[in-house]
C-alpha cells in the first residue's frame, strides 16, 4: 500500500493505491516508506511483529542529550533491518526542550538514495 504525506493510505479514485514496481521510483518510494513507518512506531506496538518499531519509550527518549550518539545508532541499527535498505547512510538527530527528531538517509535495494524527517 502507499501511503500519503499524513501517513494515511493513499486512494486512487476509489481504490487502495499501491506502489507500482514497474515504476522506475518504486524502491526508493517503498525503501522511504518503510523508514518512517518504522520511525513512527514505538517497538512493541505492533500486534503482528512486536519487534518492529524503534524503543523510543524504554532505551531513547529518557537518554541525556550527551548521548545521542547511543540514540542515532539505536535507530541505525533498526533501519539497517529492514527488508527494503541495503545501507543507513546518515542518520541526524535535533532535540529541542522535550521534543526529539531527526533526518535520515538510506540506500535502497537498487543503490538509489531516499531522505525523510521524523
Amino acid at each position: 500500500m502507499r501511503l500519503n504525506n499524513n501517513h494515511d493510505i493513499e486512494l486512487s479514485g476509489n481504490r487502495i493505491a499501491r506502489i507500482v514496481k514497474d515504476d522506475a521510483d518504486a524502491y526508493r518510494k517503498e525503501a522511504e516508506q518503510q523508514c518512517l513507518c518504522l520511525l513512527k512506531c514505538e517497538e512493541g506496538e505492533s500486534f503482528v511483529d512486536y519487534t518492529h518499531g524503534v524503543p523510543w519509550f524504554n532505551r531513547i527518549l529518557g537518554l541525556p542529550a550527551q548521548y545521542l550518539d547511543v540514540a542515532t545508532a539505536i535507530i541505525r541499527q533498526k533501519l539497517s533491518e529492514l527488508p527494503t535498505v541495503k545501507k543507513v547512510v546518515q542518520v541526524s538527530l535535533e532535540v529541542n526542550g522535550r521534543n526529539m527528531g531527526g533526518k535520515f538517509r538510506v540506500q535502497a535495494k537498487d543503490g538509489s538514495v531516499t531522505t525523510g524527517e521524523f
